[in-house]
């Protein structure tokens, strides 16, 4: 498999829709971590199980595969959250409300957990707090290590929009942060 190591995506793209399971191997090995970490974002108990339906569509739709300006990283992110999304639409109001009460707790006693926790922590939980979009904007590009043009094709928008979206988010997160923590604004990790 070292030969794989050196190839680029693309390039194992081609080798997947020839059938190569080594070359599909080597491509979870690079993009499993992150598909899991993004999935956890909104489904933490079921995200294995998407990464693996993202993999195994990524497996039937290799022959197709085409290059058009995004990767086959970006390519899973999309999948991974359209299926969260997919999954979370189908859950009944009585698990959205409790998730909801959940969010209403975290707010409530923000201050004292933010303040018990590592930084880490205090970033996922402010992250929890933000409406869908932003959340996962920032997560795909803080945390999932897509540029903008990725992470706006994984959520289906521009590129102006993503910024909006990431320019809003990193916004109401300073100000949870300076509010919640008392951390002045030029202590807070930005995103950029």
């Amino acid at each position: 498999m070292t030969g794989y190591r050196q190839s680029g995506d693309n390039a194992l793209m081609a080798l997947i829709a020839q059938g190569d399971r080594q070359a599909f191997g080597e491509l979870m090995h690079r993009h499993l971590p992150a598909v899991v970490n993004f999935s956890k974002q909104y489904l933490p108990q079921e995200a294995e199980d998407i990464c693996q339906e993202a993999f195994l569509r990524l497996w039937n739709k290799a022959p197709d595969w085409q290059d058009q300006g995004f990767s086959p990283k970006a390519w899973l992110m999309r999948v991974s959250y359209n299926l969260c999304i997919d999954e979370l639409r189908k859950r009944k109001a009585d698990a959205l409300e409790d998730r909801d009460m959940q969010l209403s707790d975290i707010r409530s006693s923000g201050e004292r957990q933010l303040a018990a926790q590592s930084d880490l922590r205090q970033q996922m939980l402010a992250l929890q707090t933000l409406p869908e979009r932003q959340r996962s904007a920032i997560t795909l590009c803080a945390y999932s290590g897509l540029n903008n043009k990725e992470a706006a094709e994984v959520l289906n928008i521009s590129v102006d929009a993503l910024e909006s979206l990431l320019a809003r988010g990193r916004r109401t997160l300073k100000k949870a942060f300076s509010e919640s923590t008392g951390y002045a604004s030029g202590d807070y990790h930005d995103y950029d």
